[in-house]
């Protein structure tokens, strides 16, 4: 393990229990097979970001996304 990723953990492990269950469970489903192709995800991203530079997608809040405030 790098340096880096020692130092992250480190970090995360000292979250409260609630964050680092929420961390762990964003970081499961990042890495289920949902059945499509890198470039099939990649195209969906590129999407995604052009909707939220463009304005079709106003994004979420910090709030929202989160739960508590900035």
């Amino acid at each position: 393990m790098s340096l880096t990723s020692v130092y992250l953990a480190e970090e995360v492990l000292a979250l409260p229990a609630d964050q680092r269950r929420m961390l762990a469970k964003l970081l499961m489903d990042s890495v289920q097979e949902d059945g499509r192709s890198d470039d099939e995800i990649r195209g969906d991203l590129i999407s995604r970001l052009e909707a939220l530079r463009d304005g079709r997608d106003p994004g979420l809040s910090f709030e929202e996304v989160f739960g508590e405030k900035a």
